[in-house]
């Protein structure tokens, strides 16, 4: 099964700073459901290997938050849970969280709190539309269901997102998100979205804050990372899925993060290799992207 274009990833890239707002545009029906690759979150859990590229673990269906003998696990809303949102709060963590409703998938997804207000209110806004985006959705998907006579089972249904911080230099911070959902099919889906920000400024960065020079950037990107991931994956020859994956596109590399050595490529489930392969991870040198006039401030430099 081949990557296809994830709405959701696309929208994080794009919704401009400050937007209070994202449509939605997330095909769900249950063919698309199979590699709806949607949103960010659940135990990042990355695996080292020498070869400089990781997978990122837990992408099976037995350890998916997600999934358990084939029905997702409900959680109700308890004191308890209040105490423990008071208890992020003062640890810098956020918690968004949308249960026990009827017709309407759980929704829960944890965020960082990093004490810049810009920052804070642009992540919070972030994560909020990521919700809202799967509610409306489902919304709409369960409203078909009904008018064709054949309602689906909500409660099976959900989103839970987690984070990791990658510093790079107190000037900047990567926030890499994992959404997991699921929406029926054989497992649940997985998007990985990165956030980048200048700690100075509060701007959230793209490609082009990133790199001067956004051509070279992706060439580089895409050379340094067929190297690795053919090692990796394909015993040293270039598969097909390897360079249709990383070919000079914004969109290929639309997930890094920035590192304290350098630069983080994320490439999603079914983007580089078979689910089972689960997502990928590269690591790529400062050093090996100074062609691209990479603005070195982010890395206090």
């Amino acid at each position: 099964m081949r990557r296809l274009r994830s709405p959701l990833r696309e929208r994080s890239r794009i919704l401009p700073v400050g937007s209070s707002y994202m449509r939605a545009c997330v095909a769900c029906s249950s063919a698309v459901a199979r590699r709806f690759v949607l949103l960010a979150v659940c135990c990042l859990t990355l695996l080292g290997s020498a070869s400089g590229v990781r997978a990122v673990g837990d992408l099976s269906q037995e350890k998916s938050p997600l999934h358990n003998g084939g029905f997702l696990r409900r959680v109700s809303i308890t004191p308890e849970k209040d105490a423990r949102q008071a208890k992020r709060e003062a640890a810098d963590e956020g918690l968004l969280q949308r249960q026990g409703r009827q017709n309407v998938p759980d929704i829960t997804i944890t965020y960082p709190v990093l004490g810049h207000a810009a920052v804070d209110e642009d992540v919070r806004r972030w994560v909020n539309s990521i919700a809202d985006t799967f509610e409306e959705e489902m919304s709409s998907l369960f409203q078909r269901s009904e008018e064709l006579g054949e309602p689906l089972d909500m409660s099976r249904y959900a989103l839970h997102g987690s984070y990791s911080v990658l510093r790079p230099s107190q000037e900047a911070a990567s926030l890499v998100f994992e959404i997991w959902t699921y929406t029926g099919g054989a497992h649940g889906n997985l998007d990985i979205i990165t956030l980048n920000y200048s700690l100075i400024t509060g701007q959230r960065l793209n490609f082009v804050d990133i790199f001067e020079d956004v051509d070279k950037a992706l060439s580089l990107l895409s050379e340094s990372s067929r190297k690795v991931l053919s090692r990796r994956l394909a015993g040293g020859r270039m598969d097909q899925w390897i360079l249709d994956g990383t070919t000079q596109e914004v969109d290929n590399f639309s997930s890094i993060g920035l590192t304290a050595q350098g630069v983080r490529v994320y490439f999603q489930p079914y983007q580089v290799a078979a689910w089972a392969a689960g997502a990928q991870e590269v690591d790529i040198p400062l050093d090996d992207l100074l062609p691209a006039k990479p603005f070195l401030k982010l890395w206090d430099k």
